[in-house]
């Protein structure tokens, strides 16, 4: 019965001869069956997609200005000369780690 098992074993790894070449053939077969765009639509469609990505990185630049404008206001009106002063001194007094 182990001997069975083993012929089978081999017998499976023995498959069919030139599926590689079958394989190759089908592939190349399918190739032709495609229709390529011509060139001028290409040169369109890519001309689409590069404004289309222009278009979402001016978006993109303004929300983040936008929002570092509303991170400056916010920071800025949180800092006073008296705040940095204290900072100043607990600095000098802890040895520079106050600043952390």
């Amino acid at each position: 019965m182990a001997g069975d098992k083993v012929k089978d074993k081999k017998e499976k790894k023995n498959k069919e001869p030139g599926k590689a070449r079958r394989w190759f053939k089908d592939f190349f077969s399918e190739l032709k069956k495609v229709t390529w765009p011509s060139f001028s639509k290409v040169v369109k469609q890519t001309g689409v997609v590069l404004l289309v990505t222009i278009c979402f990185l001016l978006v993109l630049i303004a929300f983040d200005s936008l929002f570092g404008f509303l991170h400056e206001l916010l920071i800025g009106g949180l800092t006073t000369d008296a705040s940095v002063s204290a900072a100043l001194a607990r600095s000098l007094f802890l040895g520079g780690g106050g600043l952390l």
